[in-house]
């Protein structure tokens, strides 16, 4: 699962979300609204069998590049594995430790107290009385009564676009890191800036990435290429387009065992 849509928006890009030239995401109101969410999927994932498939939950899809323009965000990418692994010790997964409360809804209530932060004690306290309203509105038992995990008994991995992702000192996610973590990456060669528009120019780049290394550099890793395609910004033959696939894939599976993949 991701949060989407919180960067700029060029008028094209409709369908995502409102365009806007000024992303107004990165206030405290808004990391506190995003911790809340946080912590819902989070119970729902582990709770309710219709989320029974998820694996992971991803903070942030594509944040302003500019990391002078999203202030707060390393404080959010702290906070936002915390909430995760509040909520799935109040829950006991994975063996951590279960409170004696009677439903999940008093479950995260009570975890609350665990939060180290003012902001991740907040989003707790209020995620209690939406999970509430959740199971009654759709009769989720599991959220107003006694419960056992039906998704994941594991914790969730937790999902942030890499530190290379952004520029001007942005923060580390590997900073916020605690149990299983991934990091993600996005590269589209049509969108220009990558390369010069032309075969060998587009073959010579691919060959030579080293978005997986320059990232394991700074703990990002696994690497996992998230979204990336086959559009070029020349008229390219169905030959060459043959070799372009076969040549991502190759850079984007590259690096020691378990340490990068590609998702599309």
């Amino acid at each position: 699962m991701r949060f989407y849509a919180l960067r700029r928006y060029r008028s094209q890009l409709l369908g995502i979300s409102s365009c806007t030239a000024d992303v107004e995401f990165y206030t405290d109101f808004n990391y506190l609204r995003a911790l809340i969410w946080t912590a819902v999927m989070t119970t729902l994932s582990h709770v309710d069998p219709d989320f029974a498939s998820v694996v992971a939950i991803e903070a942030v899809n594509e944040p302003i590049m500019d990391a002078n323009m999203t202030p707060g965000y390393g404080r959010f990418q702290k906070n936002f594995v915390r909430v995760v692994r509040v909520v799935e010790a109040g829950l006991g997964i994975n063996g951590l430790f279960k409170r004696d409360a009677t439903n999940v809804t008093a479950a995260i209530i009570e975890a609350a107290s665990d939060a180290s932060d003012d902001m991740l004690r907040e989003a707790m306290l209020e995620t209690g009385p939406i999970l509430q309203q959740l199971g009654v509105q759709f009769s989720i038992d599991s959220l107003t009564k006694s419960f056992q995990p039906q998704g994941s008994c594991s914790p969730l991995v937790t999902l942030f676009m890499d530190i290379n992702w952004q520029y001007n000192n942005p923060p580390n996610p590997h900073d916020a890191e605690m149990g299983p973590q991934l990091y993600d990456n996005h590269l589209y060669y049509s969108f220009g800036g990558v390369a010069d528009a032309n075969e060998e120019a587009y073959m010579k780049s691919i060959c030579n990435l080293n978005r997986i290394q320059a990232d394991a550099a700074l703990g990002n890793s696994p690497l996992v290429f998230g979204e990336w395609g086959l559009p070029t910004e020349f008229n390219a033959t169905d030959e060459f387009l043959f070799k372009w696939a076969d040549a991502q894939k190759l850079a984007y599976s590259k690096g020691p065992a378990g340490s990068s993949g590609i998702s599309r």
